[in-house]
């Protein structure tokens, strides 16, 4: 043994020479570094990780000659007062046969998890590595003798999950650290003055060179996971220097706020001040509210991170899925922990969570994954995430009549459930509330997951629609009496069902876009009507805004929208035929609105603005309604869009208001 270290402290002394002349070795290697955006790109990304807390704590797993400790097993030697000669007799003991690390990476996989953490060192000193700096490790101290970090980062490489590794910065076992503090190991956390007045050569020549061994012999680390910062003996100033080291070796590698010594308590966040670290820690806790920062919740399955088979209060697989979702939404990451036993094993309860998240994930993953936190106030019902384009709503709470409210904000352009892409589900305003109409079972017991496909940001108005056609259009001739018809579907399925009105009027323009609302329409105005320079302009709408297409809005806002396009349409020298919304008793696509008496309503108010601006005001409602306010059964092809017989009633009205408006002044 004497041989081995004097072997081992003659290549530290070579090591550090070779850093002082030239350099550490993987920074002579051309390493593209990347921005701190890209970085961390696929950290935030990932969402899901496994937190591993493995050691030779696991053999007492937590119980001392019939007491249990309190808190995690991982602190046996502390909180049940081992002399480090007493603790030592458990590396002897430790030979995790049934230790298998592809099998450990593929359960990991298999749930979800995109990353693993592994102890490499906890506080009490034991690593899980083929250290050269010291002998207090699985190869030189146990009968094991297999490199665990070799084996699992080997794992992670050949499936596809990022490997990285936690590292304790306070040592119990070390006498320039914390191993003088027998009985208690831990006083310097709550008494900064207890300290080793070694400790900065313990940082020096023990710490910072097993960190380096983890950085340049196992591949690339993902995250370096720091822990035991709170002692009094570790400063600000050794953290910073510290995340310097670690990015000098492996520059792109993220590394936790643990590092220095901002970190607020379980909250796991930053106090104000400038200090080291890529993203925040909160520990068995979940943020109110999101954070403006990067952040990961770690937290176990029960009460305890290392192996403690007397521990049984374990969360449930529903419980360990919402959070998940809870802390996606909030913008965060979950680091969910396992704690193996002294062979090597997981526990049983454990598999079964991992097994259950899988079969979650596996249906319904793209809610997580690459998401974005929640813009939208939380809902009483459960969670959103985000993404482009698309809004993910988590039900916690199925609503008992089958009616999800959902934030008005959303434009919804289509709705489905995430695990039957060929779901349609409608939806509704009811009460100036938006509604998605849901089956009556919940058809996942834990989480289930809404998709909700947006209309585009990017043309939201569909200003492409009829940009080809536009420029295709001559300018009119200076007799002809250019008309533009402005609508939804209801103006644009007169070509289809009625195509001779237009093929007979060629100086008449359709530009009617099925679903359009009337603050669309008021968006295209410009570029569908002034550009194509009309005589006139029929305004047709309000049929889309009543069934909540584009979210709730009150009769008054869609008159203000038609009797804008209206102003615009005077400023540009357009006379104007404002047409009545159609008689409608429903929607096929929105069932709950009734929609009758709002017509009425807003085609009084039309009726009213025309007539106070000199405009003509084009009357289909009278000779299209029934005795119910509803469109007449033989003129629609459905409650809201006419046919063939309806067009034809309105190809005539249409044509004498536009020989009315052409003769106005």
């Amino acid at each position: 043994m004497k041989i081995k270290a004097l072997q081992k402290l003659c290549l530290l002394l070579l090591a550090v020479l070779l850093s002082a002349n030239i350099g550490y070795a993987q920074t002579d290697t051309k390493v593209k570094k990347l921005s701190d955006d890209d970085r961390m790109a696929w950290w935030r990304d990932s969402k899901f990780g496994m937190f591993i807390h493995w050691g030779v704590y696991s053999i007492p797993g937590g119980e001392r000659d019939g007491k249990i400790c309190g808190g995690g097993a991982e602190w046996i030697m502390d909180k049940l007062d081992y002399t480090i000669e007493e603790y030592e007799k458990f590396p002897a003991m430790f030979n995790p046969v049934k230790f298998n690390a592809d099998e450990w990476v593929s359960m990991a996989k298999n749930a979800g998890m995109k990353y693993i953490v592994i102890t490499s060192k906890h506080h009490d000193g034991f690593g899980l590595w083929d250290s050269k700096v010291s002998d207090y490790d699985i190869m030189d101290s146990s009968p094991f003798k297999r490199d665990i970090i070799k084996e699992l980062s080997e794992a992670c490489k050949k499936q596809g999950i990022i490997f990285c590794f936690y590292h304790s910065i306070t040592d119990w076992h070390h006498p320039q650290a914390q191993g003088n503090l027998f009985p208690n190991y831990n006083a310097g956390q709550k008494d900064q003055t207890v300290v080793n007045p070694e400790f900065p050569k313990y940082y020096k020549n023990y710490l910072k060179p097993q960190v380096k061994e983890l950085l340049t012999n196992y591949g690339d680390i993902g995250v370096v996971w720091f822990d035991g910062e709170w002692i009094g003996d570790y400063t600000t100033e050794m953290g910073k220097e510290f995340y310097d080291f670690i990015r000098e070796i492996q520059p792109n590698t993220i590394v936790n706020n643990r590092v220095d010594k901002g970190r607020k308590g379980m909250d796991g966040m930053d106090t104000e001040g400038n200090f080291a670290g890529d993203f925040g820690t909160p520990e068995q806790e979940i943020p109110a509210t999101g954070i403006d920062s990067d952040w990961e919740s770690c937290m176990t399955m029960n009460g305890s991170w290392g192996y403690k088979p007397s521990d049984h209060n374990w969360k449930s697989s529903k419980k360990l899925i919402q959070n998940l979702v809870d802390i996606v939404s909030k913008g965060g990451n979950f680091l969910l922990n396992i704690g193996p036993d002294g062979l090597g094993q997981f526990p049983p309860e454990s598999i079964e969570r991992l097994e259950a998240m899988g079969t979650w994930t596996r249906v319904n993953g793209e809610s997580v994954y690459g998401t974005k936190a929640s813009p939208y106030a939380r809902p009483d019902w459960g969670r959103y995430t985000k993404k482009e384009g698309v809004v993910y709503a988590h039900v916690f709470d199925w609503p008992t009549d089958g009616k999800l409210v959902i934030n008005s904000d959303i434009k919804i352009k289509k709705a489905s459930l995430l695990m039957d892409p060929k779901s349609k589900l409608k939806t509704t305003l009811v009460n100036g509330q938006l509604v998605i109409n849901l089956p009556k079972q919940a058809p996942d017991a834990n989480v289930s997951v809404i998709k909700i496909k947006l209309l585009s940001n990017d043309d939201w108005a569909n200003l492409k629609r009829f940009k080809k056609a536009n420029a295709k259009l001559k300018a009119p001739a200076k007799k002809e009496n250019r008309v533009v018809f402005m609508g939804n579907s209801i103006t644009q399925n007169w070509t289809r069902e009625h195509g001779v009105f237009f093929k007979k009027n060629p100086s008449y323009i359709n530009r009617g876009i099925s679903g359009q609302t009337t603050s669309q329409m008021l968006l295209r105005f410009r570029q569908d009507v002034i550009d194509l320079k009309p005589k006139v302009v029929v305004i047709c709408a309000g049929t889309n805004d009543l069934a909540g297409n584009g979210g709730p809005i009150s009769a008054d806002d869609i008159v203000k929208n038609i009797c804008s396009m209206a102003e615009l349409a005077k400023a540009n020298n357009i006379k104007t035929v404002l047409a009545s919304i159609l008689p409608a008793s429903s929607y096929s696509w929105s069932p709950s609105i009734k929609p009758a008496d709002a017509i009425i309503a807003i085609n009084k108010q039309i009726k009213a603005y025309a007539k106070a601006n000199d405009l003509v005001y084009l009357d289909y409602y009278t000779s299209m309604v029934n005795e119910t306010k509803g469109l007449k059964k033989e003129l629609g092809r459905d409650t809201v869009h006419p046919n063939v017989k309806g067009y034809e009633i309105m190809g005539p009205l249409a044509k004498e208001a536009i020989k009315i408006a052409l003769k106005k002044k």
